[in-house]
Order: C-alpha cells, then sequence, then structure tokens
C-alpha cells in the first residue's frame, strides 16, 4: 500500500486520459504507462478497460466527420481494448497533455523525447494515448467514458478529502482511495 499524505494546496481538476489499443495490446507497455501516471502525481479517481463498437467511436469522434482521418480513427479505436482513467491532479489537463507528447508522433520524438507518444506512439494514428483538451471536454469526455461518474459530485463531495489527504493507491483496482483515518 502506497500512503500519500503532502497536502495539496490548490483544487484538483479532473482530466479523461484514455491508453489506445495500440498500447492496451502490449501488457509490458500498458504496465509501462500506468506507472507513468502514477509517477507523475496523478491520483486516479476511476480506471476502466473496455472495448469500443463502431458506433461508440463514431459518436466520441463525431466533431471530426468528414475530415481525412475519420474513418481511420473510427476504425482503429474500435479495433480492441482501451483503457479509460479519469485522472485528478493540480492542473491535471495540462499535465497529462504534456505528458502525452505532441499528437503527431514524428514531432513528439524530436520536440518532447521524453513523451509518451515519442517513446511509444507509432503513427498520428496510433499514438498511445487520448487527453482531454479542456475543462468542457474533460466533463464531456468522463460522462461518454464513466456514464455512472458524476465529476460536480466527485469535485463537491470526494475533491476536498482528496486533496487534504491521506490517500493510498489501491493496486488490486488500480484506483487511490481514501486512507481509513486512525
Amino acid at each position: 500500500m502506497l500512503v500519500t499524505s503532502g497536502r495539496l494546496s490548490k483544487v484538483l481538476q479532473l482530466t479523461l486520459a484514455v491508453i489506445k489499443p495500440d498500447a492496451v495490446a502490449h501488457p509490458l507497455m500498458l504496465e509501462a504507462l500506468h506507472q507513468k501516471i502514477l509517477d507523475n502525481n496523478f491520483v486516479i479517481v476511476r480506471c476502466k478497460d473496455l472495448v469500443w463498437r463502431r458506433q461508440d467511436s463514431e459518436r466520441f469522434y463525431a466533431e471530426h466527420s468528414g475530415r481525412f482521418f475519420y474513418q481511420r480513427l473510427v476504425e482503429f479505436m474500435s479495433s480492441g481494448p482501451m483503457r479509460a482513467y479519469v485522472l485528478a491532479r493540480e492542473d491535471a489537463i495540462r499535465h497529462w497533455r504534456e505528458l502525452m507528447g505532441p499528437t503527431k508522433v514524428f514531432r513528439a520524438r524530436y520536440t518532447v523525447p521524453s513523451s509518451i507518444r515519442a517513446q511509444f506512439g507509432l503513427t498520428d494514428t496510433r499514438n498511445t494515448t487520448h487527453g482531454s483538451d479542456s475543462v468542457e471536454s474533460a466533463q464531456r469526455e468522463i460522462s461518454f467514458f464513466f456514464p455512472d461518474f458524476c465529476a460536480e459530485q466527485w469535485m463537491e463531495k470526494e475533491e476536498p478529502l482528496f486533496r487534504s489527504g491521506p490517500i493510498h493507491y489501491d493496486r488490486q483496482n488500480q484506483i487511490h482511495t481514501l486512507s481509513a483515518h486512525s
């Protein structure tokens, strides 16, 4: 059990993080990416493995319909298992996007070689990860992947408790939980 007791001063922000089928297909890569999330001080609020039907991909990426990469992206995202996370951290959206690196793998390798996409990405579609790009898209995307999770309720009731600690990482369920107070 890993216990984190440091008190965080700023409000935690939620973001959606997705490990795409290209990475989930390789268990060691998936494990390395999960560890990167932990090593970068994200609180894992929710975590689940899932497989999308084509219709799920089409709905999620509807804003890109008609763009040249849309069909390729829809087919790829419904090609195998994915892992979705609700992550929390101060400024979580910005931190996750920086950790992922640029969407284009070639650019990531030259501009941010330590980023996830530079290290693990294969192509611009098979680029290992997805992350929300704004507070609004995080709310929308979290509810798409986790329909039973209420971000507003979590922010109101759980966020202050997670921020004031202590929390621990539950290895079996792969999420952080509040520590029982002694």
